[in-house]
Formats: structure tokens, C-alpha cells, sequence
């Protein structure tokens, strides 16, 4: 079943992503354009992304579990081959600028998901493991929600347990920890939860104060990002819990009053993992284009330069990312012609 504001929020939040939080960090704060860990504070997104995740299962159609299975590949590891095929070339490249040939563990990691290779290209790849492995228990969690009744806030609960032995179990599996919090909490999309999401924000915003008040841990979300702790959970269970409803009145009051919104906002929800693969193209192409003109240091050095940026580098991510997918999906469709 389709829920007509679930699309709005993944159009939008999808647009977030790659026009403004990639936009701010890859072609912002990590060239020197844009300075302070408070920038981080735009580190919500993924959380949300996942949230919307569940909320979109808790809507679906009960499914065999195989049948499901074959869904999540073509949708998730089909998209990302194809994307990985075309930029091999590059990691050829990468490897022989090295004097070497790509490593047999290298090439497996790659074709998995988990390109060794530091590039621009595989930034925004990470998420794609940990959303398999989710994807893989939410059927199970699911059923086991609508039959048992369960509390959302015992999964809150069960989240602060396992994060206090994040020390004993890899990344990954702290990663998927707190992404599934968020996606569990999606799956309750249609039940009201009242006072457990106030128990839950009250807790999320104590840590908080207590973590940057207290410890005196600095404002950094990025450093707590990879792999994402309690601190990092708290801060997105405080913005989701106190500003989504907000954020939700607010895209849709836009969605219907402004027809380029929603024109966006429908483009980028229908296409909007395959946009998501491929927008690394269009920022490469925005850093050439300042570097080529020296823009940079002149950006950093003026703040009214730097609004400027925000805004006209935001619109052009919004309008090139159309137009590389366009490009990519006639160049497969050349070769489907050809094979």
C-alpha cells in the first residue's frame, strides 16, 4: 500500500542528502570552504532514511520470504553492480597509478559492497551492508510486532544494552544496531506511540546534555558517525522526536503549494536510489568546476560568498543530478541493445 506522504518524505530527504549534506561536507567542509564540527548538526538524514524504510514495510504486503528476497537484490544489488561496472574503470586506474593489479580480496570487497578503494565515487556507499542485513530481518521483526504487541520503547531499551558492549562485536554489526533502531522504529508508522516517544526523546536529549554538558564531548557528529554510537542514536532520536512533525507539516505544505517542490520532490522519490548512486558525478563536476576557476579560497574567505554557494551549488546538484541519470540510464540502455 502507498502512502502519499511517505513518498514526499523520501523524495525530500533523499534530496537533502545529495544536494545539501554532500553539497556542505564533500565539497565544503573537506576543501577548506567551510569550517566547525557544529556543521555536523545536518547529520540526521540517514536515521531518518531509515525510519522511512520501515514505516514503507509496515505498509507492504506480506510477501514470501524468498519472493522478498529476490526484490531486495534487484532493487538494491543489481543497481549498485551496474553502478560499480562503470566506475571499475576508475579503480582499474587506481591501482595501476600504484603499479599493481586490484588484489582477488579487493575485487570481492568491491563487487560486495565494500570498495577498498578511497575515492569521491564510493563515499556514499557504506550504507548499502548495513541496509542488506536490515532489509534481511524485517519480515521476521515485522510479524513479530503485529502478533506480540511488543512496546516500542523496550526496543530503546535493548538499543543502550547493546551499545554498552559495542566493544566486543565489529562496526557492521553496531552500525546495523543503530540503523535497525530506527527502521523498528518506522515499523510503528501507523500505531500511536504518545508517551514512549516522550520517554524516549527525554532520555536522548539528557545524554545529550550530559554527553557535550557534562563530559564536555565536542560537537562533532561525523566523529561519531562511522560506526554510529549512542551519542550519534541519541541525536537523531532528539531531531526526529521533537522536529519531524514539523519537518513532515512542513514538506507537505510545500509539496502542495509549489509545483517545481513537487515536480522534484516526485522525481527524486521515484528515482531516488539510483539518483543516489550516481550523484557523485554531478559533485566531481562542481569541484572541477570551482577548482578549475580557483573558487574555492575565495568562497571560504567571505561569508556572503559562502550563502551564495550553498544556495546556487544546492540548485545545480538538484538540477545536474537529473540530467547525469538521464546520461547514465541511455548509456545502459545502449548496451541492453547491444547484449
Amino acid at each position: 500500500m502507498r502512502d502519499r506522504n511517505l513518498d514526499i518524505y523520501r523524495g525530500a530527504m533523499m534530496i537533502y542528502i545529495t544536494c545539501f549534506c554532500h553539497l556542505i561536507w564533500w565539497e565544503g567542509v573537506k576543501v577548506g570552504i567551510f569550517e566547525g564540527s557544529w556543521i555536523t548538526g545536518i547529520f540526521f538524514a540517514m536515521a531518518t532514511v531509515f525510519y522511512i524504510v520501515g514505516a514503507s514495510f509496515s505498509l507492504s504486503l506480506e510477501k514470501p520470504f524468498r519472493t522478498y528476497l529476490k526484490g531486495r537484490i534487484k532493487r538494491v544489488a543489481i543497481p549498485y553492480w551496474k553502478y560499480a561496472l562503470v566506475c571499475f574503470p576508475a579503480v582499474v586506474y587506481h591501482y595501476w597509478k600504484s603499479g599493481e593489479i586490484i588484489p582477488l580480496n579487493d575485487f570481492i570487497s568491491y563487487v560486495f559492497f565494500t570498495p577498498t578503494v578511497e575515492y569521491r565515487l564510493f563515499d556514499h556507499i557504506w550504507f548499502i551492508p548495513p541496509y542488506l542485513i536490515i532489509s534481511l530481518c524485517l519480515p521476521f521483526l515485522c510479524r513479530m510486532i503485529r502478533r506480540c504487541n511488543i512496546p516500542f520503547i523496550l526496543f530503546s531499551v535493548v538499543l543502550v544494552l547493546l551499545l554498552l558492549f559495542k566493544a566486543y562485536y565489529p562496526e557492521l554489526l553496531q552500525t546495523v544496531i543503530v540503523y535497525l533502531f530506527f527502521t523498528i522504529w518506522g515499523l510503528y508508522y501507523k500505531k500511536k506511540l504518545g508517551w514512549q516517544i516522550v520517554v524516549c526523546v527525554i532520555a536522548a536529549v539528557g545524554y545529550l546534555i550530559y554527553a557535550f554538558g557534562v563530559e564536555r564531548v565536542p560537537f562533532d557528529l561525523q566523529a561519531n558517525k562511522f560506526p554510529p554510537n549512542l551519542l550519534f542514536a541519541s541525536y537523531g532520536m532528539a531531531v526526529l522526536g521533537i522536529g519531524g512533525i514539523y519537518m513532515k507539516k512542513g514538506l507537505v505544505f510545500l509539496y502542495d503549494r509549489s509545483a517545481m517542490v513537487r515536480r522534484y520532490i516526485d522525481i527524486y522519490s521515484n528515482e531516488g536510489y539510483e539518483i543516489y548512486l550516481v550523484h557523485p558525478f554531478t559533485i566531481i563536476l562542481l569541484g572541477g568546476i570551482k577548482r578549475l576557476l580557483g573558487l574555492d579560497p575565495i568562497i571560504a574567505d567571505h561569508l556572503y560568498l559562502q550563502m551564495v554557494y550553498i544556495v546556487s551549488g544546492f540548485l545545480f546538484i538538484l538540477c545536474v543530478n537529473v540530467y547525469v541519470l538521464k546520461t547514465y540510464n541511455y548509456i545502459w540502455s545502449l548496451v541492453n541493445r547491444v547484449f
